[in-house]
């Protein structure tokens, strides 16, 4: 039923005081609970078994999500400003809009300090995401980046662009956080994940915002469309062309771009891999680094489905 994804996607956010726009709530629209409790495991996770999207296809159009909420949703969803959510929950707007001035900020660090970035080796395209590319950042946040590299050279990418950061005193750590760079995601080249499919993850991965190296990050929804609409089955990824490289990325690559590099990209990976303790949410290997938000995540998903739970039993014991 419509309705019932409408509300189980604004309180998804809800849970993240988090208002949607009428386009953030057709474009994250979850797909049926009963559809979606079938299919997952224990810790509310796909798995690593292929899933065709097309065969549990719930796309919605916008008129009909609109339709259902100025009829059959009335009472249950208020609307303000353009924000959606929850009756009772007018707060979260207020709390959305102010924290947004700290975005406007976060903004110009991101367009002054990432344009050097496309003349580093071996990067092939980063996007912004977590809370800045979402707009839930606070004055606490920093700024998240996911990084495509050349496959080949992975560790080598990660180690100018953690040089790059370092050097201009802007690298998320320890106690350093506030308005700073947190290179949290790292993949070796455009692939398909099988680890960590998740709801939440989902929505990480969908909210990417690229700076650079669309085309590459075009390529990786298409690899990861079929488990991602398993979740949102409205969203729909914009289709755009590699970009070319620059005239000093290329040159600084031909100095690394040699067996000398590829051994000191291996035995910078050796180096890193041993030093990198991993555990249920972390990811590492030679084709992706990535650390997940275990508590907050394990939060999230916890609550969210307990209330689905709740929802499903009384939708069966109405039925009878």
């Amino acid at each position: 039923m419509l309705k019932h994804r409408i509300l189980s996607t604004l309180r998804f956010f809800d849970l993240q005081d988090m208002p949607l726009t009428l386009l953030e709530l057709h474009q994250y629209l979850i797909s049926d609970y009963q559809d979606l409790k079938n299919k997952l495991d224990d810790n509310w996770d796909l798995g690593k078994v292929d899933i065709n999207a097309a065969e549990t296809n719930q796309e919605v159009k916008i008129d009909e999500l609109l339709k259902c909420l100025e009829t059959e949703s009335l009472g249950e969803v208020e609307n303000l400003h353009g924000f959606y959510y929850l009756s009772g929950r007018k707060q979260i707007v207020t709390l959305r809009q102010e924290n947004y001035l700290y975005g406007i900020a976060r903004e110009r660090l991101i367009r002054r300090y990432t344009r050097g970035l496309r003349h580093l080796p071996f990067l092939r395209g980063i996007a912004v995401s977590g809370s800045q590319a979402f707009g839930q950042q606070k004055n606490t946040s920093d700024i998240d980046l996911v990084v495509i590299t050349d496959p080949e050279y992975l560790w080598l990418g990660r180690l100018f662009i953690t040089a790059y950061f370092q050097i201009l005193g802007l690298r998320r750590h320890g106690k350093k956080i506030a308005n700073r760079f947190c290179l949290n995601h790292y993949l070796g080249g455009v692939k398909a994940l099988f680890n960590h499919r998740d709801l939440y993850n989902a929505m990480e991965y969908l909210r990417f915002r690229s700076l650079f190296g669309q085309g590459y990050f075009s390529e990786f929804f298409e690899k990861n469309a079929d488990w991602l609409k398993q979740y949102f089955p409205n969203f729909q990824s914009l289709e755009y062309e590699a970009s070319k490289p620059s005239a000093s990325q290329k040159f600084l690559e031909k100095i690394f771009n040699n067996d000398f590099g590829k051994n000191l990209n291996r035995k910078l990976g050796q180096w890193q891999l041993k030093r990198i303790k991993t555990g249920e949410y972390v990811v590492a290997d030679n084709t992706e680094l990535a650390f997940h938000s275990l508590e907050r995540k394990k939060a999230l998903l916890g609550r969210f489905f307990k209330f689905e739970q709740q929802d499903n039993r009384e939708a069966v014991k109405a039925v009878v």
